[in-house]
């Protein structure tokens, strides 16, 4: 089995690739679809998508938690694998029904017939997909290869085929391609770990965790869209452009979180399956410790640094972005704290009712601030309605670990994290005011902090994991160094 290190890194890679790849075509196609076109493939991409979203509700995330808890054992893993799709192929089959329906009766939809009946190739492909069964082997290198060799064909495939405005079409069916060539590679792989049968006789004990990890999907689909729109109802485009803004930054941060957490929620998985309990805790305890570790001093040079963040990201125009930002920025540590509750100890625990009830209770939150506050302080109370509600879920989420396993919270180390830097609050506040230049002071600003808050956690504080880690990557430098001589 790959080591964790290794898959952290093929991972990591994996999330770098997925914002490097839109970036190379995306400003080409904006360009050449113009904005009514690229619209209409892309409102045809969202509908799809939410047809999928229905179809598979939480089987991806039960997948790729109930499959490393198997281990070697080959008959468990299959009949996980077994009954999993099944179900998802009849999910798939009543979802195709309503989804056709759809395509005929409402208007906007049928106005475009060839792009949503392409569309339900996604959809049936997205049932042989199963990337969640290599997520559970742990085979991210194989997951990141594949993705990338696949990726780099659809770039090129972009440039080569779409070529004007009426392409959208085209455009629509290369994305639509992607899914269909992946799942094809993917369902040949499969015969590596398992051997599928049409199998639907124990799938019962599966609807609960997969109708109630779907609906919390959902949900936190519905926390991430609904305030966008309601911004915009009742404030405008204008609103919605500063917020965008603001949240566009830190949503690249938390997939770095997501990265480390997709490649630690299987192999936690892999460990309570075995009964290994000590080793297990100790892992939920070095997870607390990553994120303190990197959470609290990003979020203390991102709010000091905000102005001159924003500038560089945005331009001249976009100060209003600036508070939302601030507050958006504290959900990388609060987030970071609620990814490890839930992901790694309550769904490998398999307490799917308990996180069930946290997102619900944290969307209607998250709402009730929209509605209240929203007319009055436009995208900062769209920022509040989406930090506010993850300090209330990183606390509930909290209380329910705590009932369901003992572990121990690191608040000395975070304590101490947060002591080491207040100088890095100083130091930026005296460059803002050194240098009137906004570029200057972010870098010299982000600079000095790392190296200043390395030296200080490995030479001074002297934490455990901190110390344990950069000694393991300056001991393999060495011995790289020594090879080469």
């Amino acid at each position: 089995m790959p080591s964790l290190k290794k898959n952290l890194v093929w991972n990591s890679i994996l999330t770098i690739s997925g914002y490097l790849f839109p970036l190379l075509t995306f400003p080409y196609i904006t360009r050449v679809l113009g904005a009514e076109n690229f619209g209409i493939a892309n409102f045809a991409m969202s509908i799809v998508d939410y047809a999928i979203l229905f179809s598979t509700l939480g089987l991806a995330t039960i997948g790729y938690r109930y499959i490393p808890q198997c281990n070697d054992d080959k008959q468990r893993r299959e009949d996980v694998f077994n009954h999993l799709v099944t179900l998802h192929i009849l999910m798939t089959g009543i979802i195709l029904v309503i989804y056709t329906l759809c395509v005929f009766l409402i208007p906007q939809l049928s106005s475009n017939k060839p792009l949503y009946f392409f569309g339900t190739t996604k959809i049936i492909f997205n049932v042989i997909l199963v990337e969640w069964l290599f997520q559970g082997m742990q085979d991210f290198r194989y997951i990141t290869l594949r993705t990338i060799l696949i990726r780099t064909v659809y770039v090129i495939s972009i440039f080569l085929f779409v070529r004007k405005s009426e392409d959208y079409d085209i455009y629509f069916y290369l994305t639509i391609a992607q899914v269909i060539v992946n799942a094809i590679i993917n369902w040949r792989h499969t015969r590596k770990f398992v051997t599928f049968r049409f199998q639907i006789r124990g799938c019962k004990q599966y609807l609960f965790p997969v109708f109630s990890m779907g609906i919390n999907r959902i949900l936190f689909s519905f926390y991430l869209t609904f305030n966008v729109i309601f911004l915009g109802m009742v404030c405008g485009n204008l609103a919605v452009g500063y917020f965008s803004t603001a949240t566009r930054l830190y949503t690249i941060f938390l997939s770095f979180l997501n990265a480390y957490n997709g490649v630690f929620v299987p192999y936690l998985n892999s460990l309570y399956g075995r009964n290994e309990l000590d080793q297990f805790k100790r892992m939920i305890h070095f997870s607390f410790s990553i994120v303190g570790f990197v959470s609290i001093p990003l979020v203390t040079v991102c709010v000091i640094l905000a102005p001159e963040i924003i500038r560089i990201t945005a331009g001249k125009g976009y100060e209003a972005a600036i508070m939302p930002f601030r507050i958006v920025i504290f959900q990388v540590f609060f987030i970071g704290l609620a990814q490890i509750l839930e992901n790694q100890i309550l769904l490998s625990l398999k307490k799917f009712k308990e996180v069930l009830i946290c997102t619900s209770i944290c969307t209607l939150f998250s709402i009730l601030i929209l509605l209240i506050f929203t007319a009055r302080y436009g995208e900062v109370a769209a920022a509040c309605a989406v930090a506010i509600p993850h300090v209330l879920e990183a606390a509930l989420l909290y209380h329910y670990a705590k009932k369901n396993i003992t572990f121990t919270f690191p608040y000395k180390e975070y304590l101490s994290h947060l002591i080491v830097c207040v100088p890095i609050i100083l130091l930026c506040l005296f460059l803002k005011m050194w240098s009137s230049h906004y570029l200057i002071s972010l870098i010299v600003g982000c600079s000095i902090s790392v190296v200043y808050y390395f030296v200080v956690e490995y030479h001074v504080v002297k934490q455990e994991m901190v110390t344990t880690q950069i000694n393991s990557i300056l001991q393999h430098a060495k011995n790289l160094f020594h090879q080469k001589k």
